[in-house]
């Protein structure tokens, strides 16, 4: 096996134990639990879990999706959230390739991949995470060409994009529309896309949130004024717009300068 081959092994076992870690993120944190101290333990039955209950996805696998102890059904969200860290660790490195800012950026996606269960699940986007999260891109954005005035300006157009869409919201709604954690997101965002990229997130995001809430729509599940957490849709969106909005954008001027 090659080299460069070994190195995106290794990235992706990273991605499968952070993404472990990830979980652990997305189910402590809401619940004001430690996510420093104390061993994880089955939700349903509070059983400590031992190393190899502990294995990403490969516990689940081999326990048929069910906790060794009790038997309670374990979300596939488990598996499918290690693997997600595993595939954007794996997709990191080769869009930068092996230089400094890769591991801070991968970590800036893993820390979207668990604000995006948390609000899904609770409508909240702890400051635990988006404000450490938003060093970490800034950290990041400071080992690339870019730059720490790249991030900077894309940080002001996140935040401040989005505090107006905000103010004009619930002047006219007079009810709210977006939180303060959004907005903070939305700087963790900046800091690493940069304001053009940043744009496109917003774009990305509000296409699928129409189409989310066309779809609660036809199925009676909802109406044109059903809340959506806006940060489970804004977090992926970020994710897919770093490694493949640059090429995005750089087609849609090209066409429209018609060459």
């Amino acid at each position: 096996m090659s080299p460069v081959l070994w190195l995106y092994v290794l990235a992706a076992l990273l991605g499968l134990v952070m993404g472990s870690a990830v979980t652990a993120l997305a189910w402590r944190v809401p619940r004001g639990v430690s996510w420093v101290h104390g061993r994880s333990e089955c939700p349903a039955c509070g059983h400590v879990l031992e190393a190899r209950d502990l294995l990403p996805v490969l516990s689940w696998m081999t326990a048929l999706g069910r906790c060794r102890h009790c038997g309670a059904e374990v979300a596939i969200r488990y598996p499918l959230t290690e693997i997600a860290c595993a595939v954007w660790c794996v997709l990191v490195l080769r869009h930068l390739g092996l230089v400094p800012a890769m591991p801070f950026v991968a970590l800036w996606g893993f820390l979207l991949v668990a604000l995006t269960w948390i609000d899904l699940d609770y409508q909240l986007l702890p400051d635990a995470l988006t404000l450490p999260g938003t060093l970490v891109g800034v950290a990041a954005a400071a080992l690339t060409p870019s730059g720490l005035g790249n991030a900077m300006f894309g940080m002001l157009v996140g935040s401040g994009t989005l505090s107006l869409l905000a103010w004009g919201y619930l002047r006219v709604r007079k009810i709210e529309g977006m939180g303060g954690g959004d907005i903070k997101l939305a700087a963790m965002l900046g800091a690493v896309l940069g304001w053009k990229l940043v744009v496109l997130t917003f774009f990305l995001a509000a296409l699928t949130g129409s189409l989310w809430g066309g779809w609660l729509i036809l199925r009676k599940r909802g109406d044109g004024l059903t809340a959506l957490p806006f940060g489970t849709l804004l977090c992926p969106a970020a994710m897919v717009a770093y490694l493949w909005g640059p090429g995005w954008i750089g087609l849609y001027v090209r066409f429209w300068r018609g060459g």
